[in-house]
């Protein structure tokens, strides 16, 4: 029966990604499906005189574009270059074999047909900066990582982070004042929430370490959760893992899982919990279509990737954005924020929109310290993990 189950919620899935893609009103962060090494966009966009200081961009993506997520956020800030500048850009996806990614970097390095090559996530960093210091003449940006300047030594790379603590620190806020509510999907005598992340890795423990934060900030009593689908891509294991998450008593569960969200959104409605996404507004891009399934998102941790993505390489055409240096990106500088949308309006009520409003301002005036996954062994990620359990 279990199969059964996860396969009518694979072809489910498949068939939520498909009329979603065909028939969405396009979210800002999404941009469209793409074939293996070619142009992700089946229209061509008009043709656009291009600015003279327009650049030709690569970016490399490490799986594929439709993960209503991180991927197709990132690639969003590419498209708009594309198409609000007339920039030369191409987004290829080298699919999931990481055996098959260097293959990628050294024969468009070594093609010089790029001002710059892009990859992003903390996954793609060796590779980037390997890569780099072997093709000192080709500029590498790497996206959503800190690039170790003790490998590119030539200086040919820039740096983009996020603060994904400070993401993660909103959505643990929001789940711990959910629970002083009286939403009617809250138990006042449950004070136990979930944290669904795609792989054991800081990059994804560096949202459950602002989680946790987030939530001892607002209520120290509040218990988290925590555990991980084994893949950035796997549907069917995020499903289980939210679907045992909810059966052990979370009322809220927080997924940065990566590809593999859309398990999650399906176990939310199946299980009838609330549920917080991840990196794009989920809520929005399927509510039209879907809106029975995306019912309980209250609400998403954004970054705000395709803005950034646009600000920084237009910021590099025009100088402002320097190679040799890491640039990072949090609430105060509009990068970081949880999606404000009609269903987070119904959910939450006004009284905790306004103390979210609060901890953002304290936020992004430096007034709060959140904790990092990066620097962290994984022997303390564990201790902080496991000392917030039931």
């Amino acid at each position: 029966m279990k199969r059964k189950c996860i396969a009518l919620i694979m072809a489910m899935m498949m068939l939520f990604a498909l009329v979603v893609a065909c028939a969405a009103p396009q979210a800002p962060e999404t941009p469209p499906a793409a074939e293996t090494g070619q142009d992700p966009d089946p229209t061509p966009a008009p043709e656009v005189e291009a600015a003279d200081d327009g650049l030709s961009v690569l970016f490399l993506v490490h799986g594929h574009l439709g993960d209503r997520g991180f991927t197709d956020a990132t690639a969003s800030g590419f498209f708009r270059l594309r198409d609000e500048l007339g920039w030369n850009v191409r987004v290829v996806e080298m699919g999931l074999d990481p055996a098959a990614w260097e293959s990628f970097f050294l024969e468009e390095s070594e093609s010089g047909e790029w001002d710059v090559i892009a990859a992003a996530t903390f996954s793609m960093k060796d590779l980037v900066e390997t890569t780099a210091a072997m093709f000192p003449e080709q500029v590498f940006f790497g996206i959503d990582f800190p690039v170790n300047w003790d490998v590119v030594t030539e200086g040919n790379a820039l740096g983009l982070e996020f603060f994904g603590n400070h993401a993660g620190f909103l959505g643990g806020a929001l789940a711990a004042l959910m629970l002083e509510t009286d939403h009617p999907m809250i138990d006042p005598e449950n004070s136990v929430v979930g944290f669904l992340g795609a792989m054991d890795v800081p990059n994804i423990n560096d949202f459950l370490i602002g989680f946790i934060d987030g939530i001892n900030y607002i209520n120290p009593d509040v218990r988290v959760l925590t555990s991980y689908a084994g893949s950035f891509s796997d549907i069917a294991a995020a499903y289980e893992v939210a679907m045992m998450l909810y059966s052990m008593g979370a009322q809220i569960v927080y997924a940065p899982a990566a590809g593999g969200i859309m398990g999650a959104v399906q176990a939310s409605s199946d299980s009838g919990g609330l549920f917080i996404a991840c990196d794009n507004d989920v809520w929005y891009i399927m509510s039209e279509t879907d809106p029975n399934v995306v019912r309980y998102i209250i609400s998403s941790t954004m970054k705000n990737m395709g803005d950034a993505i646009f600000t920084m390489l237009t910021g590099y055409a025009e100088g402002r954005f320097v190679l040799g240096e890491n640039h990072a990106l949090g609430v105060a500088e509009g990068a970081v924020g949880l999606a404000d949308n009609q269903n987070f309006r119904e959910h939450v009520p006004a009284n905790v929109i306004e103390r979210l409003d609060e901890v953002a301002q304290s936020l992004a005036a430096g007034e709060i310290t959140v904790g990092s996954a990066f620097g962290m062994d994984a022997a303390a990620v564990a201790a902080l993990r496991d000392g917030m359990a039931p």
